[in-house]
């Protein structure tokens, strides 16, 4: 059994949840959503961590660890910074696939890469750590824990996800992002660029990028960051996601991605409006025991 690493991408900047959502209090005692995959990614079995970060949140992240968990399990950072030669003006962040890039000097183990802001549940941390303690440290063998789409949706407005087809393996053959999905009419749909629908399968899977990779993917990893940034340097807006990476893999026959359809209690907060649902989600988990009151004792 290998020991595994779990990895959080907290570099983003908010822009629709409208304030650094990574660093937003959640649990009774001032924890961090993130605080939460951590304590669950530790039962699970996970045996460190690695925060990716910005330069200007380093500071208050560090300290916020520090509080909560001391030294209960090794945490270290990664900042994801721009490319030294990169416009200046350009604020977004470079992308998914960017920043795990930035932690390939940290992590030799199998691991399991997760949003900061999203709540995954304890089920899909024990399925992926038995999934990656059987891998060995450089092959090729990903996976990736499903959640059924309609538990992904909002109240406030349409959400976007990566939809994920499938084949009888329940391997990954592709996962198409769509960005305005609902449930109109009691079916399930995406609203295209031009005003017309696209029905989804009741039964499909959504990616809530909750990955698990070996380091057979860091290789690859810089060999398409280097063309996509050769390609779209002066894009303002252009980002190199992780799903394009994998995707681009899978299409080569380089790797086969395994679905674990484990995924049960996902909650997220794209929108500010979510925040107290999410906390209340949370108080409810604590009073059944589930957490407790304070991470840091």
């Amino acid at each position: 059994m290998s020991n595994t690493t779990l990895v959080i991408m907290a570099a983003g900047m908010g822009s629709r949840y409208g304030g650094v959502k990574q660093a937003a209090s959640f649990g009774p005692s001032g924890e961090w959503l993130m605080d939460y995959a951590i304590y669950d990614a530790q039962q699970a079995g996970f045996n460190d961590v690695v925060i990716i970060t910005r330069k200007d949140l380093l500071n208050d992240m560090q300290e916020h660890m520090d509080k909560i968990w001391g030294t209960k399990l090794p945490i270290r950072f990664a900042l994801q910074q721009p490319p030294v030669d990169a416009n200046p003006e350009r604020t977004k962040p470079w992308g998914t696939g960017q920043a795990i890039l930035a932690t390939k000097e940290l992590v030799k183990n199998p691991f399991v890469v997760i949003n900061a802001d999203d709540f995954y549940g304890r089920e899909a941390y024990v399925s992926m750590h038995h999934f990656l303690s059987n891998c060995e440290s450089n092959e090729p063998s990903f996976s990736l824990v499903g959640y059924p789409l309609e538990n992904t949706l909002s109240d406030i407005g349409s959400v976007s996800r990566g939809v994920c087809t499938l084949n009888e393996n329940n391997e990954l053959v592709s996962i198409t992002e769509m960005t305005q999905i609902d449930l109109r009419a009691g079916k399930l749909q995406n609203e295209n660029a031009d005003g017309t629908f696209t029905d989804i399968p009741a039964n499909s899977y959504a990616s809530m990028n909750f990955w698990g990779f070996t380091c057979f993917l860091y290789g690859e990893l810089q060999n398409q960051w280097e063309i996509f940034y050769d390609k779209y340097c002066d894009e303002p807006k252009a980002e190199f996601l992780i799903p394009t990476v994998v995707s681009a893999m899978m299409k080569q026959g380089k790797v086969k991605v395994q679905l674990l359809p484990d995924g049960k209690d996902w909650c997220g907060v794209t929108y500010s409006e979510e925040k107290d649902l999410v906390i209340a989600a949370l108080r409810s988990k604590i009073a059944d025991g589930v957490y407790p009151d304070d991470l840091s004792k």
